[in-house]
């Protein structure tokens, strides 16, 4: 087992008691992280160029003997263009990843070849006698990508017709080194039993699918599908899900903030419990930078690696303040639209706790795109542990990272309410957050319990013997499917933050009534609501037009069978 020092493989500064004070807590803390399993590629020698003629022929000349070059040229009518290895293409789409791309073209040519799609399509691989019926590689120098995705999948490159040297020449040398077998991690875990998609053929929470930069995820009604092929681990999917659905596992969030844990705490003892800013970076984007500038990193800076910057989630940002970083800051200068709008989402939701509390003078947590603004961000230039953002942070939370994702954010969240003046006892959260209330229109409501059924978390209850509408606030994922369920629309989502556990964890009715008794046998079956509503429904139907056919409303089942045969 390697201490966190190793695996961080920074040449961190060790000129200060403060940074002696770091090394040492990071040569302390132990980093094992469980293995996950593997994700394989094979891709062979076949690769499609989307460009006109005289372009395809000149990148293919480039390209080692070995390749097999096939020419999509874009045309308006898809046809045979005098070449085995060129066709015309009209409607040429692209999907798929290295060593499986799938090509298609409208159905609309001179010739019977490729099989025809169900939407009159054909495969442009089948058309070339392709017999896997894909490509392996695709080189697009089209107008505008076939793969509009914002992280394109491993295997497809987009170089701009004439207008981008440097991405086509980079595509060249690539793509001679993506032939043969590869593997990477599976950066994901699924669990479908949890997941508030859809219940019932009505759609809920569509988070991981706003989210996901690299179009991985598809809807499958109830529940999602993720690509691992097609998934590249920017994580912002498992940081959005508020089911913890979609679990992040390279490594899993819980280890992470375990280890934050341990590093604040070690460092705490050190430093005598100054205020610290954690520095969150990804490998990939983030390390260059921040390797570059370790050894003028001051020490009350804690720079703490992630896989991708979008699996820096709410549970590990909100743990890391609690846990004694009155500084957070998520180092992202090339995250994708959609990683970065999922991680202002988190930032706003501790934004408005710690302003709700009264903890905001003291606690902090942002998006940086360049270094220099650890300095700006912190007011300091040295390593002195008595300078700048050096001020006494106590006291911190001791919970452990237990539970599942939602426990530690409430948690870690609630740690605030706790250290703030006069906090109150719930903080209104912004639009779309996982945890809520729901308001009733008790009056528009008929316990007819369909919003119980289609629940995907719980949340809901019927009341058992009674008729009543229960609800556990701490279950409430706010996916809103109750309230697309709803045939009254009575009940209404309100992002919150109740602190109080007690009070979440249990169930409180948000309506009740006496049973309505059946009229001739006294058995109850409904409620008052129900046969109000039912009768103001139907009174006016040629069914109910009399007062005795009305009137058997009001009768349970079996009586009102009886009724009408003794009618």
């Amino acid at each position: 087992m390697s201490s966190y020092w190793d695996a961080l493989g920074l040449h961190l500064a060790a000129d200060s008691d403060s940074a002696k004070w770091r090394r040492a807590a990071l040569e302390a803390a132990a980093w094992s992280p469980q293995p996950t399993t593997r994700v394989s590629y094979t891709a062979a020698n076949r690769v499609l160029i989307v460009a006109d003629a005289a372009t395809a022929d000149r990148i293919a000349a480039q390209l080692p003997e070995k390749i097999l070059v096939y020419a999509a040229i874009p045309a308006a009518q898809s046809g045979a263009a005098g070449r085995a290895d060129s066709y015309h293409c009209a409607g040429l789409t692209v999907r798929g990843y290295l060593g499986r791309f799938r090509a298609t073209i409208d159905g609309d040519g001179d010739d019977g070849d490729g099989d025809d799609g169900d939407d009159g399509s054909r495969n442009l691989a089948e058309i070339f006698d392709i017999r896997s019926g894909f490509f392996d590689q695709v080189l697009d120098c089209g107008d505008a990508p076939l793969i509009t995705a914002a992280i394109k999948p491993p295997g497809y490159y987009f170089a701009a017709a004439g207008a981008d040297a440097e991405a086509l020449t980079a595509a060249v040398a690539t793509i001679p080194e993506r032939i043969g077998e590869f593997e990477k991690p599976k950066y994901f875990d699924y669990h479908a039993d949890i997941c508030a998609h859809g219940r019932s053929g009505i759609g809920g929470c569509t988070r991981c699918l706003d989210a996901c930069p690299t179009d991985a995820i598809v809807s499958l009604g109830e529940r999602v599908e993720v690509n691992p092929h097609l998934c590249q681990g920017h994580g912002a999917c498992a940081a959005a899900c508020p089911t913890a659905a979609i679990e992040y596992v390279y490594p899993r969030a819980a280890e992470q903030i375990e280890l934050l844990r341990v590093l604040l705490k070690t460092l705490r003892e050190k430093n005598r419990n100054r205020g610290i800013t954690l520095l969150v970076f990804d490998d990939e984007n983030g390390r260059p930078a921040v390797a570059a500038a370790a050894a003028q990193l001051p020490g009350r800076i804690l720079p703490f690696a992630v896989e991708e910057i979008g699996a820096a989630g709410l549970d590990l940002i909100a743990a890391a303040l609690a846990y004694g970083a009155n500084r957070v800051c998520l180092y992202a200068p090339a995250a994708p639209p959609q990683v970065r709008e999922s991680l202002q989402r988190d930032l706003g939701v501790v934004a408005a706790v710690l302003q709700q509390t009264g903890c905001d003078a003291r606690y902090r947590a942002e998006i940086i795109d360049d270094l220099g603004a650890l300095e700006r961000v912190d007011g300091a230039v040295d390593g002195d542990a008595d300078s700048g953002a050096s001020d006494v942070i106590e006291p911190v939370a001791t919970f452990a990272p237990a539970g599942g994702k939602r426990s530690v954010i409430r948690a870690a969240l609630s740690f605030f309410s706790e250290i703030g003046n006069d906090a109150p006892p719930t903080a209104t959260l912004p639009a779309g957050s996982l945890f809520g209330n729901l308001s009733l229109d008790s009056e528009a409501c008929t316990l007819c319990m369909g919003c119980v059924s289609v629940c995907p978390a719980a949340a809901l209850q019927a009341g058992g013997d009674t008729p009543a509408l229960k609800f556990i606030e701490g279950n409430c994922v706010q996916c809103g499917i109750c309230a697309r369920a709803c045939p009254e629309n009575a009940l209404e989502l309100e992002s919150r933050l109740h602190f109080d556990a007690r009070f979440t964890a249990t169930p409180r009715a948000l309506k009740q009534e006496a049973p309505f008794c059946c009229i001739r046998c006294a058995k109850p079956f409904t409620t008052r609501a129900m046969i109000a509503r039912m009768t103001d429904k139907l009174q006016g139907h040629r069914m109910f037009a009399t007062p005795e056919s009305l009137r058997r409303l009001q009768m349970c089942e079996d009586c009102r069978v009886k009724d009408l045969f003794d009618g």
